[in-house]
């Protein structure tokens, strides 16, 4: 029986969630649907092909929600899209690192959402088309990095027990992040704060009307 590209990826999903992206593998995937590899790589030329299949049906939902632009106001848009985007590849075990690189021809939603973006950026913010495209890449990525960090980051019990150690070489941030702590930072804030300073730049850049 031939094999869907749909359902390989849905299989490849699942085995991402069980068993983490540095196990996943076409000939494994091949394995898990009781074919031989070389009936998937005429679907997938290898690892890279397959997951920015999977990356694709990862972002799809994200795309498919985000109002049209000119709906919403700009800061508010990219400041939903971006959070959606970060909750969606924390859904999935290692889904930033799956989406980290993607082909962008084959992971179209993720594409969809980045030329959605600069439309945004270039018709409602007035941004030159060229900065907007800049502007939505340093979104994605930003997004992108983040999300590595939240799935890579130690667990809140390891990171107090990090920074609680005298011989931690950086004083000021051990301090910082003490602090943090026992404000009850999560990951979930640490990332909002984050994005707060991203979209604060482009809205003191979009105001002062440098580009």
């Amino acid at each position: 029986m031939p094999i869907e590209v749909a359902d390989a990826v849905r299989v490849a999903l699942r085995l991402l969630d069980e068993e983490g992206l540095d196990k996943l593998t076409v000939r494994r995937l091949a394995s898990e649907l009781g074919v031989k590899a070389p009936a998937l790589y005429w679907h997938f030329t290898g690892k890279r092909a397959l997951l920015d299949h999977m990356t694709n049906v990862i972002v799809a939902p994200v795309t498919a929600a985000l109002p049209p632009a000119g709906r919403v106001p700009w800061v508010r848009w990219l400041e939903d899209a971006a959070s959606a985007l970060h909750a969606v590849l924390l859904g999935h075990r290692d889904g930033a690192r799956v989406a980290l690189g993607a082909d962008l021809r084959v992971a179209r939603s993720l594409g969809d959402l980045a030329e959605r973006a600069v439309e945004v950026l270039h018709a409602d913010a007035g941004f030159s088309l060229a900065y907007a495209t800049r502007a939505a890449g340093v979104l994605v990525h930003f997004v992108l990095g983040r999300a590595v960090e939240a799935q890579t980051r130690p667990d809140e019990t390891a990171e107090r027990a990090l920074f609680s150690q005298d011989g931690f070489p950086f004083p000021l941030m051990a301090r910082g992040m003490r602090e943090r702590l026992a404000a009850g930072a999560t990951p979930a804030g640490d990332f909002a704060c984050a994005l707060e300073v991203l979209l604060t730049g482009l809205r003191t850049i979009q105001a002062d009307g440098r580009r």
